[in-house]
Order: structure tokens, then C-alpha cells, then sequence
């Protein structure tokens, strides 16, 4: 089995953290991931990966060591994709993986490039978890979730998989009706709620360091997830649209329902304040404007 990778450092199973009074330290402590393996998740998808990626792994790996990918697949009906698929060995199965866009695999219809999919649940609503970065060479700032199937909102849940996966149960506890599930999902629910613990992950939908970038966002997108724009000492970098979400967000209910006049006029909006911030330094302007898939 390819599974976490490398042999365990000396000192016994789980985490190798070193025991501190506050144990919120402790999610500093490097997951007993192998450093080749954490090299070739970034030299593929050429992203950095937060320590909570790698924490869930292992946790993961002790609910099913054979198959830690499928581990909640039967109880809760998610499964772990995209740069997991790595640590799982999975892209050495495939003779097809040399030539594998990453940063294209496991990504939904209306995912934007700062979204990246790394759990999976019911295909029927393409409901999927995945991290967001407002940079790409800095870590994620929240787990957010979208069903593609219904709209392109991005749903923030947590700053962490721990968070992000206990929410999720946390919402099917409250549907099942099976005792047996029921029990299932309460052990499960033990399990992660004391892992997080020990590791000092917060399980709130909606942190401190969350909520302060909420007051950053100077425009919320039509994915509704924010955009964090970084700006110069004059405070250029990006200037208000003259449109409201109207025109760009007709697309997002269908393509076929636009009328040639409005396809013009979007496409003559898009390719003005494109030209108009670049020129002007208001770089990110792009962003906000995109619609999904346009």
C-alpha cells in the first residue's frame, strides 16, 4: 500500500508533536507525512498544502489503513480526491497521469482558479469540499463547500478539513433516523471532535482570523467567497464596477437565455474595464467581473 508514506519517525504511532501546556501548539507538529510525498503534491499542483491536509490523512488512515480515502465513504458518503489521490499512490495506476493537468483534476463547472477540490460527496448536487486561497503562493484561508449542481455559491466552513468534515456530520446526524447509523456517526463524530483536539484545530464554521478577512474583501464575487485584493501604497489595485451582479450573473441560469443584445453587451463591459484596469493598475478588477466559466 502507497497510503501515508514513509516509514514512521522512532517514538510510537500518531503525530510526532511534542507535548506542550497549550495544546493549540500542537498544530504546528508536522503530520508523520514523508517529505517526498509533500515535495511531489506541490511539484504537481505547485501549491503549498496547510498541515491540517496531512493531519486528516492520518486520521483518516486510522479509521481504514487499507483504504484511507474510502474511510467515510459509507458512513457519511464522502471521499478523499484531488491532491489525496496522491498520497493514496493513485496517479501511479494510471498510464495517463504523466500527462494529468492537476490543477484541472477533481475541478467542478463552476470552480474559480483559488478553489481546490479535495473531498467529494453526493454526486447527484456535485457537492464537493475544497480549499480557497486569495494567493496562490500563500496557504488557504477556509474550507469552503459548493454544490454545482444548484449554483456557484462557495460556502466558507471552517479554516480546516477537521472543521469542514465535522460541520458535514454534524448536519447528517440531524437527518438520520437509523439507530445503528445513528451510532455509527456519534463514534466517528468522537473520534475526529478528539483528534481535532489533540492537534488544536478549531472546529468553528467561522474563525477569528476568518472574520478579519471578511473585513478585507472589497468586493464579494459571484461566487460569493470574496476577493482580497492586495494594494499599493497609494491604495490602487482595485476601483469599484460600474454594474451591478445583473449582467454576469444571467449566464449562471443558462447560456441559452440570453439575448444577442445582452451577450454584447457583457462581452463590450468585460473587454472595457478589463483594458481600463490593467492600464490603470486596478489588476484584480478581472476577478470580480468573471463570471463562472466565462
Amino acid at each position: 500500500m502507497v497510503g501515508g508514506g514513509g516509514k514512521r519517525r522512532p517514538g510510537g504511532e500518531g503525530p510526532q508533536c511534542e507535548k506542550t501546556v497549550d495544546e493549540k501548539k500542537s498544530k504546528f507538529c508536522e503530520a508523520d507525512v514523508s517529505s517526498d510525498l509533500r515535495k511531489e503534491i506541490e511539484n504537481h499542483y505547485k501549491l503549498s498544502l496547510p498541515e491540517d491536509f496531512y493531519h486528516f490523512w492520518k486520521f483518516c488512515e486510522e479509521l481504514d489503513p487499507e483504504k484511507p480515502s474510502d474511510s467515510l465513504s459509507a458512513s457519511l458518503g464522502l471521499q478523499l480526491v484531488g491532491p489525496y489521490d496522491i498520497l493514496a499512490g493513485k496517479h501511479k495506476t494510471k498510464k495517463k497521469s504523466t500527462g494529468l493537468n492537476f490543477n484541472l483534476h477533481w475541478r467542478f463547472y463552476y470552480d474559480p482558479p483559488e478553489f481546490q477540490t479535495i473531498i467529494i460527496g453526493d454526486n447527484k448536487t456535485q457537492y464537493h469540499m475544497g480549499y480557497f486561497r486569495d494567493s496562490p503562493d500563500e496557504l488557504p484561508v477556509y474550507v469552503g463547500i459548493n454544490e454545482a449542481k444548484k449554483n456557484c455559491i462557495i460556502v466558507p466552513n471552517g479554516d480546516n478539513v477537521f472543521a469542514a468534515v465535522k460541520l458535514f456530520l454534524t448536519k447528517k446526524l440531524k437527518e438520520v433516523t437509523d439507530k445503528k447509523k445513528i451510532n455509527l456517526l456519534k463514534n466517528i463524530d468522537e473520534k475526529l471532535t478528539e483528534a481535532a483536539r489533540e492537534l488544536g484545530y478549531s472546529l468553528e464554521q467561522r474563525t477569528m482570523k476568518m472574520k478579519q478577512r471578511d473585513k478585507k474583501v472589497v468586493t464579494k464575487t459571484f461566487h460569493g467567497a470574496g476577493l482580497v485584493v492586495p494594494v499599493d501604497k497609494n491604495d490602487v489595485g482595485y476601483r469599484e464596477l460600474p454594474e451591478t451582479d445583473d449582467p454576469a450573473t444571467a449566464p449562471q441560469s443558462g447560456r441559452q437565455s440570453e439575448t444577442p443584445p445582452q451577450k454584447k453587451k457583457k462581452k463590450e463591459i468585460v473587454f472595457l474595464w478589463f483594458f481600463v484596469n490593467i492600464f490603470s493598475s486596478a489588476y484584480k478588477n478581472d476577478l470580480a467581473f468573471r463570471s463562472p466559466r466565462s
